[in-house]
């Protein structure tokens, strides 16, 4: 008979509970249920469904009339070590979420030196392949440069130039100096042999002359002296007399006319 009069007020106290229960979670907007479920809940194993058993012993317990003294202290004991479990769980899940929070500054700390070191890499990439770039330009000046000294130097220095050509010139002068002294003798001897080539004619003109008159000449004295052998034969002695003095006459003038042509 107890027993059932025990059961029956358990069971009502079960029902005044629900019933409140259900009032407090009603009173609860739905975002609140959430931040506390994602306050409490932790590391996802069911501290939210301590937690609720944890209000609905406590609720129990309060309306609880018929336990003893003992069954009570017992109680409030179960509920002080569940408070103490839901403390530690909260201060486990305190502590994971600063450090989620100090890792998530670590992470976003460690992303944004890896950013800045990732741009600085990429600065430093292009600075490289200028440098590169420049580098390569000087190393292709400095081969054109040796080629262009190796042929340089494979020549004689201006100075050396200039000497010799100025030695050269000097040559030049020289020689052309010589050419013209050259020129202008050979231009006079042109000129002496010009005159000596007709002063050679004229006298060759003259000796022509002069051998064709000393032919005639010689003709008209043997015909002379034929023509006078003729008539001695027939004259008396003087006339041959007279005969030799034309003769001698004659040989006076042969003697005469080589002495005008030795004059000439």
């Amino acid at each position: 008979m107890m027993n059932s009069t025990t059961t029956t007020t358990t069971m009502a106290n079960d029902s005044k509970i629900t019933s409140f229960s259900n009032k407090l979670l009603q009173m609860i907007n739905d975002d609140e249920i959430m931040k506390r479920k994602l306050m409490v809940d932790g590391d996802g194993i069911g501290d939210d469904r301590k937690i609720s058993n944890l209000i609905k012993q406590f609720i129990l317990w309060c309306y609880n009339d018929n336990e003893s003294e003992l069954e009570s202290e017992l109680s409030a004991e179960r509920l002080l070590n569940v408070i103490d479990q839901s403390e530690l769980a909260m201060a486990k899940s305190v502590q994971t979420i600063k450090m989620i929070t100090h890792e998530l500054d670590n992470y976003e700390n460690t992303y944004k030196n890896i950013e800045k070191a990732i741009a600085d890499a990429r600065a430093k990439l292009s600075t490289c392949k200028a440098e590169l770039a420049h580098a390569k330009q000087i190393r292709r000046y400095k081969l054109d440069y040796d080629a262009i000294a190796n042929i340089i130097e494979q020549h004689p220095s201006t100075q050396e130039t200039q000497i010799k050509l100025n030695v050269l010139e000097n040559e030049i002068q020289t020689l052309q100096k010589i050419n013209n002294q050259i020129e202008s003798k050979l231009e006079k001897r042109r000129r002496q042999f010009q005159l000596l080539l007709s002063a050679s004619h004229q006298l060759q003109s003259v000796l022509d002359e002069e051998n064709t008159a000393t032919t005639t000449t010689d003709h008209q004295t043997s015909s002379c002296l034929v023509d006078n052998n003729n008539d001695l034969m027939t004259i008396p002695p003087r006339t041959l007399d007279n005969d030799n003095n034309l003769e001698s006459s004659s040989s006076s003038t042969k003697e005469a006319s080589p002495i005008s042509m030795e004059t000439n």
